[in-house]
C-alpha cells in the first residue's frame, strides 16, 4: 500500500525541483507590468535598502517620493551618481524641479552635452548587485496604473540580478560617467572623474548605444533578426519613424510571417506642438496596414510607450529604450536587451496577448484620410502657357497623389496615379508638369490626395486657359532623394570633403585638409533642372533649412557645378552655427522657384 502522505510530500518536492530547474532566475529577477501592477513600491524598497552605491540615468523624472528616497540614501552616506537630460525640461517641466532637488542635495550629476539625448531609464544598486531598467520613464503612470487596465502608460520594468547583465551596466555607467567628450558636469563635481567598478565584458545580449561598432547599431541588428523570422512577430512600439526597419516588416509579411502591432494613436495623428513626432510615422503605419500587418491602437487612457519585439521563430524578445527611429538606433544613449530566456519571452507573449484581446484597452486600427489638397497654380480662371506646372499643397497626411486633367470641367481623365512629389507635411508644395496644350483651350485639373493605406481626399477643380503668348512653365527643380535612407523623404547628401553620409556635425572635426579657422561642415546635395546663367554667382542659389526647432534659415550656396554625365548639379553649402540637432528640412530656392523638400540629419 502506498503511503499517501509521503507520496504527497515527494510529489511536491519533485514539482518544486522541476519549477526551479525550468526557471532558476525567477527568484533573482522579475518583470513588472505597470498596466495592472504596482512597480513603484519595489523600486522604492530597492533604493531604501541600498547601502553601497546608487547609479541612475534617466530621460526625465517626476517622482518626488523616489527623489526623496535617493536623497535620504545620499545623506546617509551612500554614494550616488545621476546622469540627467535637461533638454527634457521643455516637454516635462516637472523634470527640472526634481533635478534642482538633486542638485541642492549635493548629489554629483552629469548630463549629455549635445547630439542625441539621454534616453535610457535605469537604476543600478551596487550593494544588491541589481539593475532595474525599462522602456518607461520615471513618471507616475509609468510605474503604476492610475486605474488598472484602464489608465496607465504601457511598459515593463525589469528587476535583474544576473551578474553578467549587472556587471555590463556597471561598465557602461562608468564609461558614461568618465566620458568628457559627450558628457559634461551638471552639478556637484569638483574632482577628477573616476570609475567606481571593475571593468567587465559587455554581455552580448545587451545593446548599449551609441557605439563605434557598426554591428551594435540597433536598427541593423533588429533588421537582421526580422529578416530571419519564419513564424510570427509581435511588436509594441511607441514610435515607428524609420523607413528601413519597417521595410523589413513588409518583407516578413510578404513571406507569410504573421505580424501584429500595438501602436500609439498620438504618433499617428498629431499637431505641430507635439515635439519629436515625425510625419514618417503615419506613413509607416499606413503602409504596414496596407501590406497586411494586423494593427491595434491604444484605446485606454494614458500612453503606449513600450518598446518590445517578440520573435516566435527563435523565441526571443527584444526589450529596452529604443524606438524604431533613426535617433534610437545609434545616436541617442539607449539600452536594449536581446533575450532568449524562455520565461522572459513567455512573459512578453502573455502581456501582448492580454492587451490584444482586451476590447477596452486596444481597438482595431482604422486608417484615416489625408487633408483636402489646396490648389495653388495656375489660378482658377487664369491664363497660362502651353506647358504648365500644376502646383498644390497636399497637407500634413498625404503620401501620394492622383492627378486628373482634361479640356473642361466635365471631361477630366486620370493622367497620373500614385505620384510621389513634394514633401511630407505642409512645408513644401507638390507639382506635376503637363505639356503640349492647345492655345485657346480651357483646361481643368483636380488632385486627389492619398495615404499609403489608399485613403483619399479630393481637392477642388480649377480651370485655366492655355495661351501661346504666355511663356511656358519651367520644369521644376528637383532635389535628389535617397531611397535607402531612414526617412521617406531622405535627401541624397554628402559631406563634400570626406564624402560621408548624414548625420552631419555642424563643425567637421575629421577634415584634416581644412587648416582654416572656419571648420563648419560643407554639405553637397544634388538638384535637377537648375542652371546658372553665364557669369551668375553660386550665391544666387539659396539653400533653405528648417531645423527641429522650426528655425527657418536661408544659406547661400558656395559652389554650384554640374555632375558629369548626369542632368544634376551639385550644390555645396555651409552648415550654419545656429542649426539645432535632429532632422532638418532642406529645399533649394532659385529665381523665384522652390524645389521639393527633403530631410537630412544634423548632429552637434
Amino acid at each position: 500500500m502506498i503511503d499517501r502522505t509521503r507520496f504527497a510530500h515527494t510529489f511536491c518536492f519533485l514539482i518544486a525541483l522541476v519549477f526551479l530547474s525550468c526557471e532558476p532566475s525567477l527568484a533573482q529577477e522579475r518583470l513588472c507590468d505597470p498596466s495592472s501592477e504596482d512597480c513603484y513600491s519595489p523600486l522604492l524598497q530597492a533604493v531604501q535598502a541600498e547601502t553601497a552605491g546608487i547609479d541612475m540615468a534617466l530621460y526625465w523624472i517626476e517622482l518626488p517620493e523616489l527623489a526623496d528616497a535617493i536623497i535620504k540614501r545620499y545623506q546617509a552616506g551612500v554614494p550616488v551618481r545621476i546622469t540627467v537630460e535637461p533638454r527634457a525640461n521643455l516637454k516635462f517641466p516637472g523634470n527640472q524641479l526634481i533635478l534642482e532637488r538633486f542638485k541642492a542635495a549635493g548629489i554629483p550629476m552629469r548630463y549629455k552635452l549635445g547630439d542625441g539625448i539621454v534616453h535610457v531609464k535605469m537604476l543600478l544598486l551596487a550593494g544588491q548587485n541589481k539593475v532595474v531598467f525599462s522602456s518607461s520613464n520615471f513618471g507616475d503612470a509609468d510605474v503604476r496604473p492610475y486605474v488598472p487596465n484602464a489608465n496607465y502608460v504601457d511598459g515593463a520594468w525589469y528587476f535583474c540580478n544576473e551578474p553578467s547583465l549587472v556587471n555590463s551596466f556597471k561598465t557602461r555607467y562608468d564609461d558614461i560617467w568618465t566620458n568628457t567628450n559627450a558628457y559634461g558636469n551638471y552639478a556637484n563635481i569638483s574632482g577628477p572623474l573616476t570609475r567606481r567598478y571593475s571593468t567587465y565584458p559587455i554581455d552580448p545580449s545587451l545593446n548599449f548605444l551609441p557605439s563605434s561598432r557598426p554591428a551594435d547599431d540597433y536598427g541593423a541588428r533588429m533588421i537582421a533578426l526580422i529578416d530571419q523570422e519564419t513564424r510570427q512577430i509581435d511588436l509594441t512600439m511607441y514610435r515607428l519613424t524609420d523607413v528601413r526597419i519597417c521595410d523589413a516588416l513588409l518583407r516578413a509579411v510578404a513571406r507569410g510571417v504573421t505580424v501584429r502591432l500595438l501602436a500609439e494613436p498620438l504618433e499617428y495623428r498629431f499637431d505641430t506642438s507635439r515635439r519629436g513626432s515625425e510625419l514618417s510615422g503615419p506613413y509607416n503605419i499606413d503602409r504596414l496596414y496596407a501590406a497586411g500587418v494586423q494593427i491595434k491602437m491604444r484605446k485606454h487612457l494614458g500612453l503606449t510607450h513600450e518598446k518590445s519585439v517578440s520573435l516566435y521563430g527563435r523565441r526571443m524578445t527584444i526589450f529596452g529604450s529604443s524606438n524604431w527611429s533613426w535617433q534610437s538606433f545609434n545616436y541617442q544613449e539607449e539600452h536594449n536587451y536581446f533575450s532568449d530566456k524562455p520565461w522572459f519571452f513567455q512573459w512578453f507573449v502573455n502581456q501582448f496577448d492580454r492587451k490584444w484581446e482586451s476590447a477596452s484597452e486596444f481597438e482595431a486600427f482604422v486608417p484615416l484620410p489625408p487633408a483636402v489638397p489646396t490648389n495653388l497654380l495656375p489660378g482658377n480662371g487664369s491664363t497660362a502657357g502651353q506647358s504648365v506646372l500644376l502646383t498644390w499643397e497636399g497637407g500634413r497626411w498625404a503620401h501620394k497623389y492622383d492627378v486628373y486633367f482634361g479640356p473642361g470641367e466635365n471631361n477630366l481623365s486620370l493622367v497620373a496615379s500614385d505620384v510621389v512629389t513634394g514633401t511630407l507635411g505642409p512645408n513644401g508644395s507638390e507639382s506635376y508638369l503637363v505639356s503640349g496644350l492647345q492655345s485657346g483651350v480651357t483646361y481643368c485639373w483636380r488632385v486627389a490626395a492619398k495615404t499609403m493605406a489608399d485613403q483619399t481626399a479630393v481637392g477642388p477643380t480649377w480651370c485655366f486657359k492655355a495661351s501661346a503668348t504666355t511663356p511656358p512653365a519651367a520644369a521644376p527643380m528637383q532635389l535628389l532623394l535617397d531611397g535607402t535612407g531612414p526617412a521617406f523623404d531622405q535627401v541624397a547628401s554628402l559631406d563634400s570633403t570626406v564624402f560621408a553620409r548624414d548625420p552631419f556635425s555642424i563643425v567637421n572635426g575629421t577634415d584634416m585638409f581644412n587648416s582654416s579657422s572656419d571648420r563648419n561642415t560643407r554639405v553637397a546635395v544634388f538638384v535637377k533642372n537648375l542652371q546658372l546663367a553665364q557669369g551668375e554667382s553660386a550665391s544666387s542659389v539659396v539653400v533653405n533649412l528648417i531645423d527641429d526647432n522650426n528655425q527657418d534659415l536661408d544659406v547661400p550656396a558656395e559652389t554650384v557645378r554640374p555632375v558629369a554625365n548626369t542632368d544634376f548639379v551639385q550644390v555645396i553649402f555651409r552648415l550654419p552655427n545656429t542649426l539645432t540637432f535632429g532632422p532638418c528640412i532642406i529645399r533649394i530656392k532659385f529665381h523665384g522657384q522652390m524645389s521639393n523638400a527633403g530631410t537630412m540629419r544634423i548632429r552637434i
